[in-house]
């Protein structure tokens, strides 16, 4: 019995597998979200604690380190973030939920996506920044993705030349990058205008524009207004508290990130687009 028969055979194994590659790339991303924000190498040196001492390998397991240590490290007892299993797991389960939802294909591509969406986020909430590597560098590779993968947007190669539907899908891409970048651009402007202060930064204008790649301009718009709603839900509350407590204290005004809200409202989208897409089509319709 070959190895894809045993797959077929036991599907339960595939999915662990690829749940463990997802934790696997979780702490990849751990390693980049520190790292790139500060100008350093993710390759060199090797995983080390603040004490400067390498990390052993069994001290290095994604997830379960940090639960086995009890969120200490072993050398010098200095406390470990939980940041680091939280990545871990959420990349891990969203790996396995995309490879349970979608083709294979197009569950590749959204891994991708969702990696892109996980580091702007944290790397976002600790620097109110969003990197041009990760971001434009993301455009591009969503671009790339939608030339190789035409099903990612919907684009049927079955009833018509392949290379029509490739260039079909990385069409459908570059128009959504030009639709979502420019309209959050434009709006972004006239925020300013009316607020007589940056309203968001040109890195969130960017990120729309990556997630429009990978998501078509439905997507955009959703990760954009579903987004915003979903973090109001979420983050007012919050916030209110802090801005009492920074006005009792005259401190200053508080910022707060818009990328992780895009983010999470286009890996919303991922799992909702047939439902979403049905919503925005009835909307539109109105008006024709």
């Amino acid at each position: 019995m070959t190895m894809l028969e045993i797959l077929s055979e036991f599907p339960i194994i595939m999915q662990v597998c690829i749940f463990c590659i997802g934790a696997c790339i979780g702490s990849f991303l751990n390693v980049c979200i520190f790292r790139i924000p500060n100008g350093q190498s993710i390759v060199k040196p090797p995983s080390h604690c603040k004490c400067g001492k390498l990390i052993k390998f069994y001290d290095n397991i994604p997830i379960f380190s940090w639960f086995i240590l009890r969120g200490k490290a072993r050398c010098c007892k200095s406390k470990i973030s939980f940041r680091y299993p939280l990545v871990e797991s959420l990349t891990a389960v969203l790996f396995l939920l995309l490879w349970l939802s979608f083709t294979p294909a197009v569950a590749f591509a959204y891994m991708i996506f969702v990696c892109i969406m996980i580091f702007c986020t944290f790397v976002d909430i600790d620097t109110m920044t969003l990197p041009d590597i990760v971001t434009i560098g993301g455009t591009i590779l969503g671009i790339l993705v939608s030339l190789s993968i035409p099903s990612l947007h919907d684009v049927d190669s079955t009833n018509t030349l392949p290379l029509l539907a490739h260039l079909k899908s990385m069409g459908i891409s570059i128009v959504a990058v030009m639709l979502a970048s420019g309209f959050l651009y434009w709006f972004r402007l006239l925020a300013e205008c009316i607020l007589k202060r940056e309203a968001m930064g040109e890195g969130d204008v960017i990120l729309l524009g990556c997630i429009g790649s990978f998501c078509g301009w439905k997507g955009a718009l959703f990760a954009l207004f579903g987004g915003s709603v979903l973090g109001c839900f979420i983050i007012l509350p919050i916030v209110l508290i802090k801005q009492f407590v920074s006005k009792q204290n005259n401190s200053a005004q508080i910022e707060i990130p818009f990328g992780p809200w895009l983010a999470l409202g286009a890996v919303v989208y991922i799992f909702m687009a047939e439902y979403v897409n049905v919503y925005i089509s009835n909307f539109i319709s109105i008006f024709e």
